[in-house]
Parts: C-alpha cells; sequence; structure tokens
C-alpha cells in the first residue's frame, strides 16, 4: 500500500472517529431550544470537511459509517432512532451529492439543504413507521416547517464552523496538497 493510500484511509478514519465522538458529545448535551428533533449537527462539520477534501464517495462512505456506528453502539440497528437517522441522512446525502456538481454552490448552500432535507427525510420516515389505520400519522407533516427552519439555521451555523476548519486546514502541511 502506498504511503499516500495510508494517509488518507488514516485521514478519513480520524474523522470518522471525530464524527462519532461529536455525535456522542451532542447526544449527551441538553437540547439548547426544547423542540423535539432539532440539533445542532456537530457532527456534519466533518462530513462537509469530508466532501470538500475527499469528495462525494467519502463523503457518502463516511457518513454512513457513522450512522451504522452510533446505532451499533447506542440504539440498535433495529431502532427507531436508527431508521429515522438513516432516513435522513440518506435523503440529505443525496441531495448533497446532488447538488455538489453545480460548483457555484458554496458550503453555506450545501450546508442547509443537508440539514433541510435530513429533517424531511426523517418526517418521512417517522409517519411509515408510526403510521396508523386511520392514516393520522400524515399529520406528522406538520412539523416539517418547524425542523425546515431549524434546519436553515444550524446548516448556517454549521458550515461557518466547517469553513473555518477548512481555512485553517488549508495552513497546514497535511491538507495542502489535497486540492
Amino acid at each position: 500500500m502506498k504511503s499516500s493510500s495510508i494517509k488518507r484511509l488514516a485521514t478519513l478514519a480520524m474523522f470518522l472517529a471525530l464524527a462519532v465522538l461529536l455525535n456522542y458529545a451532542e447526544n449527551l448535551l441538553p437540547m439548547i431550544v426544547p423542540v423535539p428533533g432539532v440539533k445542532l449537527g456537530l457532527a456534519n462539520t466533518m462530513n462537509l470537511i469530508i466532501l470538500y477534501y475527499y469528495g462525494r464517495r467519502d463523503y457518502f462512505a463516511i457518513g454512513l459509517l457513522r450512522v451504522l456506528l452510533m446505532a451499533v453502539m447506542f440504539t440498535g440497528v433495529v431502532s427507531y432512532a436508527f431508521f429515522l437517522s438513516l432516513t435522513g441522512f440518506l435523503l440529505s446525502s443525496l441531495v448533497v451529492i446532488g447538488l455538489s456538481y453545480i460548483k457555484k454552490l458554496s458550503i453555506f448552500s450545501l450546508s442547509v439543504a443537508s440539514a433541510i432535507f435530513h429533517g424531511i427525510g426523517q418526517i418521512c420516515c417517522a409517519i411509515l413507521l408510526y403510521w396508523t389505520n386511520d392514516g393520522s400519522s400524515i399529520y406528522l407533516f406538520t412539523y416539517l416547517p418547524i425542523l425546515i427552519v431549524s434546519g436553515a439555521i444550524t446548516g448556517v451555523l454549521i458550515a461557518y464552523l466547517s469553513y473555518l476548519i477548512i481555512t485553517r486546514l488549508n495552513k497546514t502541511s497535511l491538507f495542502r496538497d489535497i486540492n
């Protein structure tokens, strides 16, 4: 294995570990806004950094591994929380990967889109998971405006944090040669 391949793999593993750690730490913090489902999404900074430096494939792979690792370690792979998280991740990743082909979009646009579509994916999954014979679970869509507004706000905050980190990493020799 080439030295550059080892360096790349080690760096991606570090980002995965940091993403899992940030995800876990965020779950330990009290809710900033006392609204269920509204989180800052600190682990998404790692995903955005991976997208910036390594591309779409690694962005998706590391994000999926994070969701799976969090489920295996804390909630179980057959829990509602896992399915909500996985569905939100899959939809938001598909949107971000699609939008990333538009070269003029900034990290801010991608982050906001990711956060908003993560919430949409979770609502759609929740409707299916909690489906009732009378169809009343469809009313979960009324929660969507809350998730869209909070997603837009947290998306901007996470993008700004990612931007600051990328700016600093570009000054280090470890990341200067990647882009």
